[in-house]
């Protein structure tokens, strides 16, 4: 097999495996198969063929010769077959083997040229090497001898400066250090002659270190510049300025933090004791901070800040005062654990805030000269040490504000109230009786000492006002706030209004008129409740405090709970008044004896409210809205009165009746109206007197245009002109209504005079049109000379 395989390998051919030599494959016995299989064992198959029997044995022997027999046959065939190709390939690996031949020649030429280079080469190589090595050697040598030279001169420099009588001890520290770099370096001090001076120098660096860190502590502690100056100079020549700066810093965080600060009745003396160390200690390293800002080396021209800055450092003040605020929360922190005189330290928490607060006003003072010593970042560090303590009194603070409205106003109690189902425990046996919700409601003695305590909590915080103070003070405004949205929730929404009339646009009054409900009272009381509490604000609670707590947003906020109980009611009468009002426009039309029904209805509600329902607040509690409301009746009837055309004496007459009428509900709802809208009163007298008079022309104008709103008195003389001349409303091309309403009415409050102006220039407008003639009368004189 071995030769058959080099032979089909030398002709090329592809050893297939065996059993695939054409037609010889299909007639080997099956015993071949067995020798063709990947797995095939000769010991397994000797033991199997042996163990048969030696006739099986026999046959085994005599099937493998013939297969054997056959095999030689046809490899010998197969040789024959490619005899020629076989002879091709022999001559071909003759031919190569004369290539190798030529190749083992050259190699050995290249062998022998390298030999020869080698030694042409390496040889003066090894000797240049060799060379180059003493050399170092005696560069090595010099550059010790130089470094040994300079190493004695320094060393003699050293012994000078430190010799000297007066010691320039950063002269020195520059000396050592370039003493020291040699000495890292290594391996002189085994020189025998240089041990003794090499133990000097160490001794000698010692030295001049111990006095430097004395003279830095001395002079931070004693305020020595001169002295701080000169032990930063060694430290920095010495190039070890932060480390000892560090160290430093960190002994007097240290001390600070020794400081005793224990729980108990002795805490505000023990704390006023720890921030005066803290104040000196920040004081001593503000003014080594200055120190080190000012120097710079005269050798290098390198500013020491410099070197802190290379370290992360910006300020040797911020780092201590980072550290000392972290150790005094760490005080707190501990004092905290004992509960009970935390409680009592969080009621003193102003005093302790106030304590802080002076502390660093101490330390800001001593450096006023140069500026704050501590900013906002400092200021802020040194109060967040006592943030735990500060968010707990705001904390108490914002329940002693809210108690009291929770205890006058209680939500459960509200709840059932808006519900209807109030229990009885809330309300006593009653349960809901109207009489006993009265006696829950806060009197005014409750309201008082509610704004008592709300002052006293300002008082309290009054000496930390940006700590505490601004905090309360919201807590303060958002207390009364909630007070006021709770009364606001109490109102009884279904006693509102005042249904006198069974139709408002022909005011025709409901028989009998209504009487006031439970839930009116209790209204009222509500509204006696937030008038009392806006004038105990603003008598009780101090004028520096005013601004801040009665604030537009308290006032209006209580003025609308006012607003939600009595605007209905006044809302009412208002539109009585607007619809009566319109009874003027054909004023001779369904009058009595009496006068116009409609005014007289309106009259009679006046003063069926007045009686029944006003009566039901506090004297004065409704002074601004009676008063509000008698100026909006003496107003718009006025104003509707001058639009009367033709006044006749019959008209007059029922104007008479109609004034009479309107006095009689200003009367109702304030008995001392005369007092209370001075002016509107006195135009209204000058009026009824101006329609009274035997002759128009005979008037002076001009003193009446004195207490007359002028665009009344001109509406009231040209409507007294010509019958040809047409009402202001007809002119205008306007209904009477919406002419009162959009033209007369806003003129009462023109102060600026432009809506006057424009009314003026419209009676221009009718006198231009209509020719009137002011020699014709004194009335049509007066009145073009009031044109725009």
């Amino acid at each position: 097999q071995a030769v058959t395989h080099s032979l089909k390998l030398a002709a090329g051919l592809t050893l297939e495996p065996w059993g695939a030599f054409g037609p010889m494959a299909k007639s080997q016995p099956a015993l071949l198969e067995a020798f063709r299989k990947p797995d095939f064992d000769v010991a397994t198959f000797v033991r199997d063929a042996t163990g048969q029997g030696n006739e099986r044995v026999a046959r085994l022997t005599q099937q493998l010769e013939d297969c054997a027999s056959s095999f030689d046959a046809e490899l010998q065939r197969e040789i024959i077959a490619c005899h020629e190709e076989l002879l091709q390939n022999a001559s071909s690996i003759s031919n190569l083997d004369g290539q190798l031949g030529d190749i083992r020649e050259v190699v050995d030429m290249l062998k022998s040229s390298i030999a020869r280079i080698k030694g042409d080469v390496m040889s003066p190589f090894l000797g240049v090497k060799r060379k180059t090595m003493l050399l170092e050697r005696m560069e090595s040598v010099n550059i010790l001898i130089r470094k040994l030279r300079l190493f004695l001169f320094d060393a003699r420099k050293l012994r000078t400066q430190m010799d000297t009588p007066a010691k320039d001890l950063s002269k020195a520290a520059h000396t050592l250090h370039e003493l020291e770099a040699v000495l890292k370096e290594g391996g002189l001090d085994r020189i025998d002659l240089l041990r003794a001076e090499v133990t000097w120098i160490r001794e000698t660096g010692l030295r001049i270190r111990q006095q430097a860190e004395g003279d830095l502590r001395s002079g931070a502690r004693q305020g020595n510049q001169i002295a701080l100056s000169v032990a930063l100079q060694v430290f920095f020549n010495l190039q070890c300025m932060w480390p000892q700066l560090r160290r430093l810093l960190s002994e007097m965080v240290e001390e600070f933090s020794q400081a005793a600060l224990p729980a108990g009745s002795g805490f505000q003396q023990a704390l006023e004791m720890n921030l005066q160390v803290l104040a000196a200690q920040t004081q001593r390293v503000h003014l080594l901070d200055e120190v080190v800002r000012s120097k710079t080396d005269p050798l290098t021209q390198k500013t020491f800040s410099s070197v802190l800055e290379e370290e992360g450092v910006t300020s040797l003040t911020s780092r201590f005062w980072s550290e000392a605020t972290s150790s005094l929360k760490a005080k707190l922190a501990r004092v905290s654990q004992d509960r009970a005189s935390w409680k009592a330290l969080v009621s003193e928490c102003p005093k302790v805030l106030k304590a802080l607060a002076e502390a660093l006003d101490k330390v800001n003072h001593a450096g006023r000269a140069r500026g704050p010593v501590l900013r906002a970042p400092e200021r802020e560090a040194l109060f967040a040490a006592a943030a735990d303590l500060r968010n707990e009194f705001l904390g108490e603070s914002i329940r002693r504000v809210t108690e009291p409205v929770d205890m006058m106003l209680p939500d459960k109690w509200m709840a059932a109230l808006s519900s209807g189902e109030r229990s009885g425990s809330a309300g006593g046996a009653g349960g809901t009786s109207e009489g006993n919700i009265a006696d829950e409601l806060p009197t005014s003695h409750d309201l008082k000492r509610y704004v008592q305590l709300l002052v006293a909590e300002l008082e309290r915080c009054e000496s930390c006002p940006d700590l505490l103070l601004k905090e309360v003070v919201r807590g303060v405004r958002s207390s009364v706030l909630l007070f006021a949205t709770r009364l606001e929730q109490v109102v009884d929404t279904s006693c509102l209004e005042v249904r006198c009339f069974e139709s408002e646009a022909r005011l025709k009054l409901r028989s009998p008129l209504p009487m006031p409900a439970a839930g009116h009272a209790r209204n009222a009381r509500l509204f006696g409740i937030a008038h009392h509490t806006l004038a105990a604000l603003r008598d009780a609670v101090p004028l520096r405090f005013q601004a801040a707590i009665v604030t537009p947003q308290v006032q209006s906020t209580l003025q609308q709970t006012q607003a939600v109980i009595v605007s209905p009611m006044f809302s009412a009468l208002r539109r009585s008044m607007g619809v009566g009002i319109t009874s003027l426009e054909n004023v001779m039309e369904g009058r009595t004896d009496d006068g116009s029904p409609m005014m007289l209805a309106v009259s009679q509600v006046c003063v069926h409210v007045s009686r029944y329902y006003l009566s039901l607040f506090g004297p004065g509690q409704l002074f601004s809205q009676t008063k509000e409301l008698c100026i909006h009746f003496v107003r718009l009837f006025l104003s509707a009165a001058a639009l009367l055309k033709p006044c006749g004496e019959a008209v007059r007459k029922a104007l008479a009746q109609d004034m009479q009428a309107v006095e009689n509900a200003l009367c109702a709802l304030d008995v001392d109206f005369q007092a209370s809208i001075r002016h509107e009163a006195s135009v209204f007298r000058e009026f009824r007197r101006l329609i009274f008079a035997p002759s128009v022309e005979a008037l002076d104008f001009e003193a009446l245009s004195m207490v007359i709103p002028l665009h009344l008195l001109l509406s009231y003389l040209v409507h007294q002109l010509p019958e040809n001349v047409p009402t202001l409303p007809q002119f205008c091309q306007d209904s009477t209504a919406a002419f009162l309403e959009g033209t007369l009415m806003p003129l009462w409050e023109d102060s600026q005079e432009a809506g006057l102006s424009k009314f003026r220039a419209k009676i221009g407008e009718l006198s231009d049109k209509y020719d009137l003639d002011p020699s014709s009368s004194t009335l049509a004189a007066f009145v073009m000379s009031q044109m725009g």
